[in-house]
């Protein structure tokens, strides 16, 4: 089976959902290292493994997906946990608002939007800056790799 071939891609498609390249790191002879991930709204979800990627020079060029290793337990259960953590914590404005000053109604409403306007305004620019593989590719990238083990 050929090794899959992609277009990277940011912020196409709904707002960090889908494959998602996590923790990149540059490797030797110019692949990178990344924790591939399917995501939704950035929450990790599955793993995909650990992937080697080999990326072409010039801009809108495609990459090449090397080699897919599996993903370990242990940072898997990290990272969802974390990612549970992150979203508890962008919804603590909210939370203190309705709890502890209830009565002021322009403490209430500060509290509110600061929360709302916490949240969409760090995923955009986080859609904007990992690099997002299509599903079908990253599919095929771990039927290639179930098959040569």
């Amino acid at each position: 089976m050929p090794e899959p071939l992609y277009q990277p891609s940011r912020a196409e498609g709904t707002v960090g959902t889908g494959v998602h390249l996590l923790r990149t790191t540059q490797g030797a002879g110019g692949v990178v290292l990344a924790d591939a991930w399917l995501t939704v709204l950035f929450l990790p979800v599955v793993p995909f493994g650990r992937w080697t990627i080999e990326r072409h020079s010039a801009a809108e060029a495609s990459s090449v997906i090397r080699q897919v290793r599996p993903p370990r337990l242990v940072k898997s259960v990290l990272w969802v946990a974390s990612g549970v953590l992150a979203v508890l914590l962008s919804l603590l404005p909210a939370y203190g608002a309705l709890t502890f000053l209830m009565g002021s109604k322009v403490a209430e409403l500060t509290g509110m939007f600061a929360s709302v306007g916490a949240i969409p305004g760090p995923l955009a620019w986080l859609d904007e800056t990992r690099d997002r593989v299509p599903i079908w590719v990253a599919l095929r990238a771990l039927l290639s790799a179930t098959l040569t083990r």
